[in-house]
């Protein structure tokens, strides 16, 4: 619309509508005075983004114009990331810079974290204040993780006790309430517990996390080489039985080693029988029978390098084998013993012979009775009955090994010879009266009467 000359001391008011942005509106206002020279004033009011107004005032003369009641609020750049901004403006996209600005972002910092605590002091976690002005939350983890545990501290207790009544040493029972923790947290039942720590390998919890229970690390992984298992009780007083006989008798550490335990629990070996071989082998030490050391290495129950524990403690054998080797052993130090009026050993026949005894139910020390009262006889016969064998028996005679044979089967088996009792007739017919053997000199005191 034209507007006409404008007399001195009147006012023309021009509106003029702008484009708004955002729901804004712009207005433009302008109050002039005459054209003599006289100052004129323009007020420009400018709505802003999201609502806030800007506005200026200029005082204007003619040709020039000074700026007054600054400072001016700095609008936002579009698309700028660097100065003040708005992320409502259409097209602004944060880190971009589509003005040739500096692209790289303000981090923001923690200038001020203050705890937040509870109505009983613990802290929550902390309140937070950044640098560009903006709040925020941290959060305590380990708030609340103080009461589970006290939850179930009274349970844990009592978890302890039950393992302690058990004979669980103490530092084991310690060592595991982190594990007793877990499963009653995960729900499970004071029995349940006991029974999981004390026959599993390991426990997975209901978020899927697994904790190996401290009791399988310690004893229940003997059980992972058995065909047959041990219960819980058994196994753990067997296992401490073993190393408590060890330490009893001061044997070599070696004895109470996890190979030794595995092969001890393996073949059977009672903590009982173990405690009475310890035992004997320390009398056998003392008295020191070479020739019982010499019947073990000859049935092959040790080797030249070990002694007489080795034996006692072979993890090798089982309950019976080692009654049979020790009644072997018993049997044939006998032997040796006469080794110079004997025929060279045969440990096949002493054990033999020393098995079927102990099929007998013969104890070690009746064992030992009857091969020495049986070889001495055998001793004193051995050396006539070869000679007049040669000289009555011809083609037909028998060497002494097979002659001791007989005797031997005499002495301990109660079957007669009967080649000794037909030369000794022999004998007695040719050479009564001239001779000093008898038919009673050929006689032996058999002590098969005894089996």
């Amino acid at each position: 619309m034209a507007v006409g000359p404008i007399p001195v001391g009147k006012t023309a008011t021009k509106t003029v509508k702008a484009a708004t942005p955002i729901a804004s509106t712009a207005a433009k206002t302008t109050t002039a005075g005459g054209y003599s020279g006289i100052p004129a004033t323009k007020t420009v009011t400018t709505g802003g983004y999201s609502g806030i107004p800007t506005s200026r005032t200029v005082v204007q003369t003619a040709n020039k114009k000074q700026t007054v009641n600054k400072p001016v609020v700095e609008q936002p750049k579009v698309g700028k990331s660097t100065g003040a901004t708005n992320t409502f403006i259409p097209g602004y996209t944060p880190g971009t810079d589509t003005g040739g600005g500096d692209t790289t972002p303000t981090a923001k910092t923690i200038v001020s974290r203050i705890p937040r605590l509870d109505s009983k002091g613990k802290i929550i976690g902390w309140d937070l204040v950044y640098s560009d002005g903006t709040t925020g939350f941290e959060s305590n983890p380990a708030y609340g993780q103080e009461e589970e545990d006290t939850k179930g501290t009274t349970n844990v207790q009592v978890l302890k006790g039950i393992l302690l009544a058990r004979g669980l040493p103490a530092d084991l029972v310690d060592d595991s309430v982190s594990f007793l923790q877990t499963l009653l947290k995960d729900g499970i039942d004071a029995e349940s517990a006991i029974t999981i720590y004390l026959n599993n390998k390991d426990f997975t919890t209901k978020g899927g996390t697994t904790v190996k229970s401290p009791f399988y690390t310690k004893y229940g992984f003997y059980n992972d080489a058995l065909t047959e298992k041990y219960d819980a009780s058994t196994l753990f007083n067997t296992v401490e039985g073993y190393k408590s006989v060890v330490n009893k008798y001061n044997v070599n550490a070696k004895f109470a080693s996890t190979d030794y335990i595995q092969k001890y629990l393996k073949n059977k070996r009672s903590v009982a029988d173990l405690d009475t071989y310890a035992n004997t082998a320390r009398l056998k030490a003392i008295s020191a029978d070479p020739n019982y050391i010499a019947s073990l290495r000859a049935i092959g129950a040790i080797s030249a390098e070990q002694d007489l524990t080795d034996f006692y403690f072979d993890p090798n054998v089982g309950a019976e084998v080692m009654k049979q080797n020790i009644n072997a052993a018993a049997f044939t130090t006998e032997a040796v013993r006469r080794a110079n009026m004997l025929t060279p050993l045969d440990t096949t026949r002493t054990k033999q012979i020393a098995a079927q005894l102990t099929s007998q139910g013969l104890t070690e020390g009746q064992i030992s009775a009857l091969a020495s009262q049986g070889y001495e006889n055998i001793a004193g016969t051995l050396e006539p009955m070869t000679k007049y064998s040669g000289i009555y028996e011809g083609a037909a005679a028998k060497p002494a090994k097979s002659i001791q044979e007989e005797l031997e089967e005499e002495e301990f088996r109660g079957l007669e010879s009967q080649r000794r009792k037909r030369l000794a007739e022999q004998n007695v017919r040719a050479f009564q009266g001239q001779s000093g053997l008898t038919s009673q000199s050929l006689s032996m005191g058999s002590t098969s009467g005894i089996i």
